[in-house]
C-alpha cells in the first residue's frame, strides 16, 4: 500500500470509529447502555488495529465509553477509562490543539470530575472545573455549550458538599451562558430547572422547587418520551419535593414511576433503582409504614454496597435511614449498631459540619452505642 493510500485507510478507519462513538452515545441515549458499551468497544478495537489508539479519536472514544460505564455501575472502569482520556488530552492540548481537542478535554476533565464528586473528593472535583471554565470561556467565550456544561457540573459538586450559595451561583451561571447560545435546547434548560429544583430542595425551599421540577420534567418528557431514564431522574427530584411540601400521594406516584422506568431500563440491582428504593424508603417511614421503610432500605442498602462498596457516603446515608425505620420497630439495639456503622463511613466520606454526618452524630447519641 502506498503512502496515499495508507492515509486514507487511516482517515478512514478514524471515521468509522467516530461514526462508532456517535451510535454508542445514540444507544446510551436511548436507554441500552449493554448495546452501547458493545459498539464503543468495536470502535476502540478499529482504531487500534489501525494504528490510531493513542490519539485524538481515541480519546473521544474514551470519553464516550467512560460515560457508558458510569452507567452501567462500573465506576472503576470509569475512572481508568476517563483518565486514560485526560492523560492523551492534555498532551494534545499543551502541544496547542484545535478547538475540537480543547472541547473534548474540557468534556473529560468534567466527567472525572464528576468520579471525584461521587468519591466525596469535592474540593478536588470544584477545582478541576474551575480550571476547565477558566479554559473554556477564554477559547470559547462565555456564553458556549463548554462553559453551560462546566459551569452545572460545578453546581452538583457544590449542592453535594452543602455550599448551597456556591451551587446557586454556578447554576445561574450555567442558565446565563445557556440563554447566550443561539437556538434554545429544551434538554439543556430541562436539565438545569433539574438542578436547580435539586438546589431548592436542598435548601428546604418546595414552593419554589416544584414549579421548576414539573417544567424541567414537561420539557423532558416532550422530547425524549414519558420511559426515558432522564425522565425518571426528574420524577425522582420532584418526587422529593413533593415528599418536602406534605404531598406524600404524589411523592409516591412519582418515585414508583421512576421506579418502574429504571428497572424496565436497567434491571433490578442498579444504582438508580437504589437510589428510588431510598427515597421511597424515607416517604414509608414519614407516613409511618416502617416494615415497608425497612425492606426498601435494605433492598437499597445491598444493592449500593455491591456497586459503590460498603464504605461509600450513599451507604452511609441509607444505614442512617435504615437505622431510623429499625428503631421505630423498637429495635433500639439494632438500630445503635446501624448508625455506629454510618457514622464511621459518614465521617470517613464528608467534612465533619455536613449535615448528613450531623445527623448520624445526632441519630447515635438518641439511640446510644451498640450493646
Amino acid at each position: 500500500m502506498n503512502g496515499e493510500a495508507a492515509a486514507a485507510a487511516i482517515h478512514s478507519a478514524a471515521e468509522d470509529a467516530l461514526a462508532l462513538r456517535d451510535q454508542a452515545l445514540a444507544a446510551l441515549d436511548g436507554g441500552d447502555p449493554q448495546t452501547a458499551l458493545a459498539i464503543a468497544g468495536a470502535g476502540l478495537t478499529a482504531l487500534e488495529m489501525a494504528g490510531l489508539g493513542g490519539g485524538a479519536d481515541a480519546a473521544a472514544l474514551l470519553v464516550a465509553l467512560a460515560e457508558i460505564e458510569e452507567a452501567l455501575d462500573r465506576f472503576g472502569d470509569a475512572e481508568a477509562t476517563i483518565t486514560a482520556a485526560v492523560t492523551i488530552l492534555d498532551g494534545a492540548v499543551a502541544e496547542g490543539g484545535d478547538d475540537d481537542s480543547l472541547l473534548l478535554w474540557c468534556q473529560a476533565q468534567e466527567r472525572l470530575a464528576g468520579l471525584e464528586r461521587l468519591a466525596g473528593e469535592f474540593d478536588a472535583a470544584a477545582a478541576r472545573l474551575g480550571a476547565v471554565l477558566d479554559r473554556a470561556s477564554e477559547a470559547f467565550g462565555e456564553a458556549s455549550l463548554a462553559v453551560v456544561s462546566a459551569a452545572n457540573a460545578l453546581g452538583v459538586v457544590c449542592k453535594s458538599a452543602s455550599d448551597f450559595d456556591a451551587a446557586e451561583v454556578a447554576y445561574r451561571r450555567a442558565m446565563a451562558a445557556a440563554d447566550g447560545l443561539p437556538g434554545h435546547d429544551p434538554l439543556i434548560q430541562a436539565g438545569l430547572l433539574h438542578n436547580l429544583g435539586g438546589l431548592a430542595h436542598s435548601r428546604g425551599d418546595f414552593t419554589a422547587g416544584i414549579p421548576l421540577a414539573e417544567k424541567g420534567l414537561a420539557l423532558r418528557t416532550k422530547e425524549v418520551g414519558a420511559d426515558h431514564p432522564h425522565v425518571a431522574a426528574d420524577l425522582n427530584a420532584l418526587g422529593a419535593l413533593y415528599h418536602l411540601a406534605g404531598r406524600f400521594d404524589d411523592a409516591a406516584q412519582a418515585y414508583r414511576r421512576a421506579l418502574a422506568i429504571f428497572e424496565d431500563r436497567y434491571g433490578p440491582d442498579h444504582f438508580e433503582v437504589a437510589m428510588t428504593c431510598a427515597n421511597l424508603a424515607v416517604l414509608d417511614g414519614d407516613q409511618g409504614h416502617f416494615q415497608d421503610a425497612e425492606s426498601l432500605g435494605r433492598r437499597s442498602l445491598r444493592i449500593l454496597e455491591a456497586v459503590l462498596g460498603p464504605q461509600d457516603a450513599e451507604v452511609g446515608l441509607t444505614l442512617l435511614n435504615l437505622a431510623a425505620a429499625v428503631a421505630s420497630q423498637g429495635r433500639r439495639a439494632e438500630a445503635a449498631a446501624l448508625t455506629t456503622r454510618a457514622v464511621a463511613v459518614l465521617t470517613a466520606r464528608l467534612p465533619s459540619d455536613h449535615p448528613h454526618v450531623v445527623a448520624a452524630g445526632q441519630a447515635l447519641e438518641r439511640f446510644g452505642p451498640p450493646t
